[in-house]
């Protein structure tokens, strides 16, 4: 997945952890579709606490091309009862990362992988103790893989699993999956949507509104506790409003997205500088920068290591806090309204707005 990633709609539990990569070695690689490989990890007894994830995070992963560091963010897939750490990579048109990973990549290579983070994510020890729904399309399947197998393993709970895609052939961990319904067959319950190929008895187009009704109606006598969304823009627009609609609280709406709206506003046409005073931990950097540059990129301009994975507004790891002045982003996918009233910005989509504005990178959603 190129992960473009996750929001929970209300209350995000966000993660910022060290800007630091490590080299881990690839132990396997498994194909999973003529375009998709799920890579698996070796990670040493040193860095096993640094790796350790919850259900739904993501790896960011970096690998130089031409004398240049190009970084994406992939899913984890593993549950966490595996033992192992493994993402999903699915081959992009023109993608240079999911090229590489998909076709040159070979066991017992090295790739720079940053600890996992993100927001998408499945507290068995909390959120256990009712039934889930899961929504996916594409490579958006990814870390419900990861969700599904954790809460199977680790509680008694019930898993709806609606998975879209075009066929049958193109479905990533179609074996897997329907392995997990013979493992578990009064609590793991699968219905895929397949647009292009019909197949059996499941549903034949798109997650839309009447496959998400039907899906509630068959399930209307279950323990409700949350609801996760994970794929292209607008599906998982239409299920979040969709189960909005039935008068479910935002805060037990989980959405992830893997491909990045255009921006909804334009601030290339500010003027003037802007002083940017960047806290890290107890150092503090000041510097001069056009306005109509995005925070991030004047930051990293200047040399400083910000983390950032995306680059999309979508993934999370670029969170920052304004501390003074005002900046604004151009489109916001992971910061719910009462995170951005606090003052916390994506910086990789944030423009200066103020003569002065003061970020700090250290900051806990």
């Amino acid at each position: 997945m190129a992960i473009t990633k996750c929001t929970n709609s209300s209350k995000i539990i966000a993660y910022k952890r060290m800007n630091s990569f490590y080299e881990l070695t690839v132990s396997k690689i498994t194909p999973l579709t003529a375009t998709a490989v799920k890579i698996t990890f070796d990670v040493p007894e040193l860095l096993q606490r640094a790796f350790r994830f919850e259900a739904g995070e993501y790896l960011t992963l970096q690998h130089t091309f031409d004398g240049k560091k190009v970084r994406r963010a992939y899913s984890i897939c593993s549950g966490i009862t595996e033992g192992e750490l493994s993402v999903a990579v699915k081959r992009v048109p023109n993608g240079l990362f999911s090229t590489f990973a998909t076709e040159a990549l070979r066991e017992g290579d090295t790739l720079e992988v940053m600890p996992p983070m993100g927001s998408f994510v499945f507290f068995y020890d909390i959120f256990g103790n009712k039934d889930i729904m899961l929504f996916s399309a594409g490579s958006g399947v990814t870390p419900m893989m990861s969700i599904a197998k954790t809460a199977l393993h680790k509680t008694n709970i019930k898993v709806i699993f609606i998975y879209g895609n075009k066929s049958k052939e193109e479905t990533l961990f179609f074996d897997e999956i329907e392995g997990l319904r013979v493992t578990f067959p009064e609590r793991f319950f699968v219905h895929y949507a397949f647009s292009q190929q019909p197949w059996g008895g499941h549903f034949t187009g798109r997650i839309n509104d009447a496959i998400i009704n039907k899906v509630f109606d068959l399930y209307k006598d279950l323990n409700w506790g949350r609801y996760y969304a994970c794929g292209p823009s607008e599906m998982v627009k239409n299920v979040r409003d969709a189960i909005l609609m039935r008068g479910i609280s935002e805060d037990r709406i989980f959405t992830e997205l893997f491909e990045a709206p255009p921006a909804e506003t334009d601030f290339s046409t500010l003027e003037g500088n802007v002083d940017i005073t960047l806290i890290e931990g107890d150092k503090e950097h000041t510097f001069k920068a056009a306005k109509n540059q995005i925070l991030l990129n004047s930051i990293l301009m200047q040399g400083y290591d910000a983390p950032y994975s995306c680059l999309n507004g979508v993934c999370s790891s670029c969170i920052g806090k304004v501390e003074s002045g005002e900046a604004q982003m151009a489109k916001n996918e992971t910061l719910n309204k009462e995170q951005v009233e606090k003052g916390y910005i994506l910086t990789c989509q944030a423009y200066a707005l103020s003569d002065k504005v003061t970020i700090s990178l250290d900051k806990r959603v």
